[in-house]
This record gives C-alpha cells, sequence and structure tokens, in this order.
C-alpha cells in the first residue's frame, strides 16, 4: 500500500523537537526517555502519512492560523498541531496540549 501524504515539519516544529530533546535529555536526565518519546513521534509521523485526515478540524488553532488545522495527542501531555494540503502534512507545532486553547 502506498502512502497518501507526504509529512514536512515546519522549521517551528522543528524546534520544538529540539526544545523538548534537551529538556528530557538535559533537564531531566532521562535519554531513555527521550529516545521512547521520539519513536513514538515518528510512528506518528508514519501514521499521519495514511490517516493525516481522519482527526477532527480544530477550529480555534483553525481561525488562529487562518488554516484548517487538527491536532493529535501525542505521549501523555504533548500534541502534533498540523495542517493538510493536498497530499502533503504540514507539521507547525510539538507543544503540551495544555498551550491550545479549546
Amino acid at each position: 500500500m502506498s502512502k497518501k501524504y507526504l509529512v514536512r515539519s515546519l522549521p517551528t516544529a522543528d524546534a520544538d523537537m529540539d526544545s523538548l530533546e534537551q529538556y528530557i535529555v538535559k533537564q531531566c536526565a532521562a535519554p531513555l526517555t527521550a529516545a521512547r518519546q521520539f519513536q513514538l513521534l515518528n510512528k506518528l509521523f508514519e501514521w499521519l502519512e495514511d490517516f493525516a485526515e481522519l482527526p477532527a478540524v480544530h477550529v480555534p488553532l483553525s481561525i488562529q492560523y487562518g488554516k484548517i488545522m487538527r491536532t493529535i495527542p501525542f505521549g501523555k501531555k504533548m500534541a502534533i498541531v498540523y495542517e493538510v494540503e493536498d497530499d502533503i502534512v504540514y507539521i507547525y507545532r510539538i507543544m503540551p496540549q495544555s498551550m491550545i486553547v479549546f
């Protein structure tokens, strides 16, 4: 089965991932936890290649960004914020769910 979507992370998402990794590895002194979290993140990106349009549209974020935005939970407290445009998934942010306005 071929993938329907190509997943691309924007610079903001890349910076979020770098910050998250630094926090887990250096502040929490938990490199194994960081490795597990990024394995999970990669699995979610692979899932998005097939099912990006399944999660519901997040209306407040769509208004904020001026685009149709979606979110999926990542780990216990994080979320992936993304947009689907044609056959490309653009990852905007990887951020704490508590920072997302509902």
